[in-house]
């Protein structure tokens, strides 16, 4: 039993020894090297540094392209960053400041998510692309009377029977489609 309290008040000696924890205000590379993931710090990134980031050797359109493919075909569950880079080949801090370019052009939005027992980003595009199939087979893109079609004139898109007729295909095959 005496043993037993020794060893306890000599690991609470050893404790009391350790040195201090570090300062918290440390420069951004150490922060760095000590956090956990990337995504932690990225936000400390200067807006200038985001703006003008580049991977070298990458086309940039083309990956920009490629990642909001990709986020768009996810509709609104989203992906995870850390995957996409993971199929993009790009490393975590890459693929972060391409993130958080995208977000700042308002191209896609980053949402913070608890997965697995961590903090991670799920990204989500900012707006989907809009389908021009629903207007493809309007009349008045070939209507020989569009110049002198308005709201109050006598040729109307208010009395164009073309209009109805078009809708009422458009309303018809939409149904078909859903059964």
């Amino acid at each position: 039993m005496a043993k037993k309290k020794e060893k306890r008040l000599a690991k609470k000696v050893v404790e009391k020894k350790r040195p201090p924890k570090a300062d918290k205000k440390k420069s951004l590379p150490e922060k760095k090297k000590k956090s956990d993931s990337p995504e932690e710090d990225i936000e400390e990134i200067s807006e200038k540094e985001i703006e003008n980031f580049q991977i070298e050797g990458i086309d940039m359109e083309k990956l920009k392209t490629t990642v909001l493919d990709r986020v768009a075909k996810r509709g609104d569950d989203g992906i995870f960053q850390s995957e996409l880079w993971k199929k993009l080949k790009l490393s975590s801090r890459d693929g972060s400041r391409l993130a958080l370019k995208l977000e700042r052009q308002h191209l896609i939005k980053r949402e913070k998510v608890l997965e697995s027992g961590r903090w991670t980003y799920k990204l989500k595009i900012a707006h989907f692309p809009v389908s021009t199939q629903s207007i493809e087979s309007a009349p008045c893109l070939i209507c020989p009377v569009e110049q002198k079609c308005t709201l109050e004139g006598e040729i109307s898109p208010r009395t164009c029977p073309l209009i109805e007729q078009w809708v009422l295909t458009e309303l018809s095959s939409s149904k078909k489609t859903k059964k």
